[in-house]
């Protein structure tokens, strides 16, 4: 009986000390992954500081990056707090966004959210997404864009633009708004468009297509193409090319119909081409003033 207390003590004993040593091993493997992963979490979780500068093969200046990465050896980098210079005949485009990324094997940056791009002249696009392709100095995008400089603001969806930002064209939808800097009782000019329009700010000159709509308070013109000319020094309207179905109408309601316009704004003077046909509402109903060549 006695051996029977022995022998059973001894086997509890031993199970107590296998016991033991497994809960022993199983807690240093379990304290072994903690340990490890939290050295994997720290090293995707560092940030590092990005600068990079691409220069052409004349030893001109390309494009210079900055921004905030936790992993600056890939090929694609991915971007916070982005800073991008695009350089075309040494004069830069300055470019921020919250986010995005430089592909080095294409030299091709896209940023996104709150982006701003901005020249030394003062011409700024705004816009949520934005891809640069410094190589062929062009930016582009297939989203709502807004530019704006001087009293001339532009907005639209999709736009192409040289890194200067001297040429911009705007594939859809687009609104310009030009303000009058020195009669605010005026009023502003509101053109209208489907699209495209391009605007080139170095001629002073918006070429605009599809259904286009001039309005100030003088009147509105529409037709389906229009150019208009802006004047340098007062940064006025100072001259609109219309044609295509063109259609003047005053706030009296009087309208015009010619197969082309051309307006002379500072002179305050309209020329008339090709067939035309005026409605003058002197009364209750319109009367026509005929048709001729102007």
């Amino acid at each position: 009986m006695i051996r029977k207390l022995i022998i059973g003590f001894i086997a509890l004993v031993a199970f107590y000390v296998a016991f033991v040593q497994v809960q022993v091993v199983i807690t240093r493997q379990a304290r072994s992954r903690q340990t490890a992963g939290t050295k994997k979490d720290d090293t995707v979780h560092k940030v590092f500081s990005f600068q990079f500068a691409k220069y052409t093969p004349e030893g001109r200046k390309e494009i210079e990056i900055e921004g905030d990465s936790a992993d600056i050896l890939a090929d694609t980098v991915q971007l916070m707090n982005v800073m991008a210079k695009a350089y075309a005949e040494e004069v830069p485009v300055t470019v921020t966004a919250d986010k995005g990324n430089y592909d080095k094997t294409k030299n091709k940056i896209h940023i996104e959210q709150n982006v701003v791009a901005t020249t030394e002249d003062g011409t700024r696009l705004m816009t949520e997404e934005l891809d640069m392709h410094p190589g062929e100095h062009v930016i582009e995008n297939e989203v709502n864009t807004q530019v704006k400089k001087d009293n001339i603001n532009v907005e639209g969806l999709g736009a192409k633009a040289d890194t200067r930002l001297k040429k911009v064209r705007f594939k859809k939808n687009v609104t310009v708004v030009v303000q009058n800097p020195d009669d605010k009782e005026a009023g502003p000019t509101t053109i209208t468009c489907d699209g495209p329009l391009v605007v080139d700010y170095d001629k002073n000159i918006a070429h605009f297509k599809d259904n286009v709509i001039a309005r100030d308070n003088r009147g509105k013109l529409s037709a389906n193409t229009m150019d208009v000319y802006y004047n340098r020094v007062s940064r006025r309207v100072s001259k609109i090319v219309a044609a295509g179905d063109v259609v003047i109408e005053n706030p009296d309601g009087n309208q015009t119909f010619s197969d082309s316009v051309i307006y002379l704004a500072e002179e305050g003077r309209i020329i008339l081409g090709g067939d035309t046909e005026a409605l003058y509402y002197g009364g209750e109903e319109a009367e026509s003033l005929g048709k001729g060549i102007f």
